[in-house]
C-alpha cells in the first residue's frame, strides 16, 4: 500500500495559553476516549503537493504577516470524528485575510465552508455525554493568539501526522 501524503498549515498558541488549553482538552478527554493530538486551528490545505518554493515563501511569509488574535465562541460539537466536541472561534476579519494571504502563496479550497474551530477530542461520542460535559467545563469567551504556524504531513492513516515546518509569525 502506498502512503500518500497531504499538507495542512496549522496555527499554534503561546506556551501560556496552549497550557490553559491543555487543561481544558485533559478535563475533555477524561470523559470522552480520544486520541492524542496537538492542539492547533487548522488555517489552510489541504495541499496534495509541496515543494521547496511554496517553504521558501511560508519562510517569507512569518516574517512579514503578525500574530493574529481568535475569538473564541464557547464550546460546541458535532457528529464527526474530528469535531467531535470544539472551541468554536468567530471567523473574523484577521482570520479572513490570514487566509487570503496563505491563498496567495499556494492555492487551496478556500471556499470548503471553513469553520474555525480549535478541537478539544476526536472520536465518536454520544450527544448527551458531549452537553453534560459542556455544563461542566468552565466557560470558554477568551480571546487565544495565533503566533506560529506549521506545515502539517498526514498519510493515508489520519491519526499519523508530523510537523514537517515551523514558522513564527512577528
Amino acid at each position: 500500500m502506498i502512503n500518500k501524503k497531504i499538507y495542512y498549515l496549522w496555527g499554534l498558541f503561546p506556551p501560556k495559553e496552549t497550557k490553559y488549553l491543555n487543561f481544558i482538552r485533559e478535563k475533555v478527554q477524561s470523559k470522552l476516549i480520544s486520541p492524542f493530538f496537538d492542539l492547533h486551528i487548522t488555517l489552510a490545505g489541504p495541499y496534495f503537493d509541496i515543494d521547496k518554493t511554496f517553504i521558501s515563501k511560508l519562510k517569507s511569509f512569518g516574517k512579514t504577516n503578525y500574530s493574529i488574535i481568535l475569538h473564541s465562541d464557547g464550546y460546541n460539537f458535532k457528529q464527526e470524528i474530528f469535531k467531535s466536541f470544539y472551541i468554536s472561534i468567530k471567523d473574523s476579519l484577521n482570520l479572513k485575510e490570514l487566509r487570503k494571504n496563505i491563498y496567495k502563496l499556494n492555492k487551496f479550497d478556500l471556499d470548503n465552508n471553513y469553520s474555525p474551530h480549535i478541537s478539544l477530542c476526536y472520536g465518536n461520542h454520544q450527544i448527551k455525554e458531549k452537553k453534560e460535559l459542556i455544563s461542566e467545563l468552565p466557560k470558554f469567551n477568551q480571546l487565544i493568539t495565533v503566533t506560529k504556524f506549521v506545515l502539517v504531513e498526514i498519510t493515508e492513516n489520519i491519526n499519523q501526522w508530523q510537523i514537517h515546518e515551523s514558522f513564527d509569525l512577528n
